[in-house]
């Protein structure tokens, strides 16, 4: 019999931040990997990896103009042929019917943290104007949709959400993510394929989880909550006027920054246990499958948070899998490197009931994980934001935009890690090998790195169409969309 599946996507989770004293829950699951790497360095390219079981080289969907299609949701497809419902649980924009994900599950409970109730129902994408029309046509969506009285409370919430300005303790919604999948779960005999984003190691840093001592002062708190933007890789400024009274420098903003970052990530284990601790008889008869969809670095090699980093804290990230109780196996950590293409590309086979035990999943996702060349890959593209918009943003520095503005792609072997990069604006790809550990790595000039696959090389000096527009001008300001700017704020960017 098929088993149902869970995988749980811990967003911003590396594995430099897993032990016994932080994610403990986690560290109890019975098979884990020492050594998985992030296919993508942000969330929707490594969904997309998920969901296609191919690398973000092959699926395409990689910078922020990019979306999810049903062709590339092969893991669902092969689910719905097989008998199985799928379901997506997620308060993060990235994964959800905005970026295309709709098209892959049969149910989409999204934007969660705006919807105190269950339902599909998301008020959001009802009304795009405040104006007696705008009102009139989500009244219409209201009453023509299954769950009135849920959506009509959402839409309440949603409305005191964005004209309230109450403070929040806590930025996440962990809780009610895990309350909306156990809901729908519990009405559910047919087999179930089930993806939940949990958000929680997710920035924004501020505030504290339920339960948990602050690791911040209230000044850093308040200094973190007023900052205008986290994107410090983008500026050599000093922090910002409304940040001075509590920190000196950055580093200073990123060491506490770090500390609520495990906090964050403590929340997200107690979150996963309370999910066992409900629907315990999941955990016995399904397979529950917890992995980071990448890493954050807090100053690392001079980097901040996970958009062009290829560096251990960027990529390198848990799994660990609690399989079926009839797929009894002894525990037992896997050190061959693995990817989050190869998770997807294994659970296919799952669905299919081509794999029957817990040995031939771990075998299928080492095997899955290579490419023909034997490595693993992890790809990053440019920024998570479109480069028109930071070069919008005057207190950013445009040289170091352009320094994000980089293709790259990580070959993960055995004992060295290639990395190939090239600049949106010219064909050079460059290579350094390194070695490479869960915190950190060390250039390896030793290494003779071979030659750039022609598969990598073909996508890795590929150029961005929106790039072009700016690297052929002396003022990006001129040729910044309008459009672009509208989509990437409703996507929640500022």
């Amino acid at each position: 019999m098929r088993p149902s599946i869970h995988v749980f996507t811990l967003d911003c989770l590396r594995k430099s931040v897993c032990s016994t004293s932080t994610t403990p829950f986690l560290c109890s699951f019975p098979i884990q990997w020492s050594r998985c790497y992030s296919s993508g360095t942000w969330t929707l390219p490594s969904h997309a990896s998920l969901v296609s079981g191919q690398d973000p080289i092959d699926h395409g969907v990689t910078d922020p103009e990019s979306s999810v299609m049903r062709e590339h949701g092969r893991l669902m497809t092969g689910a719905n042929e097989n008998g199985y419902e799928t379901a997506l649980f997620s308060e993060n924009p990235q994964f959800s019917s905005i970026t295309g994900f709709d098209d892959c599950f049969d149910v989409v409970h999204d934007f969660i943290g705006r919807k105190l109730l269950p339902s599909e129902f998301t008020p959001k994408y009802a009304i795009d104007e405040l104006s007696l029309d705008g009102c009139r046509r989500l009244t219409w969506d209201i009453l023509s949709q299954p769950n009135r009285l849920p959506n009509l409370v959402n839409t309440a919430f949603t409305a005191y959400r964005y004209f309230s300005d109450q403070k929040h303790e806590f930025p996440h919604h962990g809780d009610r993510v895990i309350s909306h999948l156990c809901s729908y779960l519990s009405e559910r005999t047919e087999p179930m394929l089930t993806v939940t984003n949990v958000l929680e190691p997710h920035n924004p840093y501020w505030g504290s989880p339920p339960g948990q001592q602050p690791p911040q002062t209230p000044m850093e708190d308040e200094a973190l909550r007023n900052r205008r933007s986290g994107r410090y890789q983008f500026t050599n400024k000093q922090v910002p006027p409304e940040m001075r009274d509590a920190f000196s420098d950055y580093e200073e903003v990123f060491a506490v920054e770090e500390r609520i970052y495990e906090a964050f990530s403590r929340e997200a284990d107690r979150l996963i246990e309370r999910f066992h601790n409900e629907l315990t008889s999941r955990f016995e008869e399904d397979l529950v499958i917890l992995v980071g969809d990448h890493g954050q670095l807090f100053g690392a090699e001079g980097e901040y948070s996970h958009s062009t980093s290829l560096h251990p804290h960027g990529i390198h990230v848990p799994l660990a899998i609690d399989p079926p109780a009839e797929w009894t196996a002894p525990k037992r950590t896997i050190s061959d490197p693995v990817s989050m293409a190869g998770l997807g590309r294994a659970l296919m086979d799952v669905v299919a009931n081509d794999i029957t035990s817990t040995a031939e999943l771990i075998d299928s996702i080492t095997e899955y994980s290579r490419r023909p060349n034997g490595a693993v890959l992890a790809c990053a593209d440019g920024t998570t934001t479109n480069a028109l918009r930071l070069f919008d943003v005057d207190r950013f520095e445009d040289d170091l935009v352009k320094k994000k503005c980089v293709r790259k792609v990580a070959c993960i072997y055995d004992e060295y890690v290639d990395v190939y990069s090239c600049h949106w604006d010219n064909k050079n790809v460059n290579v350094t090998s390194y070695r490479y550990s869960e915190t950190d790595r060390e250039a390896a000039p030793e290494r003779d790195t071979p030659p750039v696959p022609n598969d990598i090389k073909a996508w890795i000096t590929q150029t961005p169409d929106y790039y072009d527009s700016v690297s052929s001008v002396d003022d990006p300001d001129e040729v910044h969309s309008e459009a672009v700017k509208q989509r990437l704020e409703k996507l929640g960017y500022q």
